[in-house]
């Protein structure tokens, strides 16, 4: 799915593309470089993720199915791109966040 951006963000990230393409191709080490800018942005991106969880405990079942989940498989899961943690979340197995092979049983 894609994110739908604004004029002023589309713009903002192709910037940010052209940047760090020319890091990518530029670089000794490019893997390096690649991974170190994905962690970056990564940080950014899970901005407000704790206090999410805080604000939206876990309730012992994936959301998705309804199904009992295990604490240490549930994953919070955005529902909203756009807004990120700040928007609706959920719950769900790690298969239902299509990061893993472990099911709730349903999905």
């Amino acid at each position: 799915m894609k994110i739908r951006l604004n004029n002023h963000d589309q713009k903002l990230v192709d910037g940010v593309r052209s940047v760090i393409k020319d890091a990518y191709e530029s670089a000794n080490f490019s893997p390096s470089v690649a991974r170190s800018i994905a962690s970056y942005a990564t940080k950014y991106r899970n901005r407000g993720r704790e206090q999410a969880k805080r604000r939206y405990p876990f309730k012992g079942i994936c959301e998705r199915s309804g199904l009992p989940l295990k604490k240490e498989d549930a994953h919070l899961d955005e529902l909203d791109s756009e807004k990120g943690y700040a928007g609706k979340l959920q719950w769900v197995c790690p298969k239902a966040n299509n990061s893993g092979r472990r099911s709730c049983g349903k999905c």
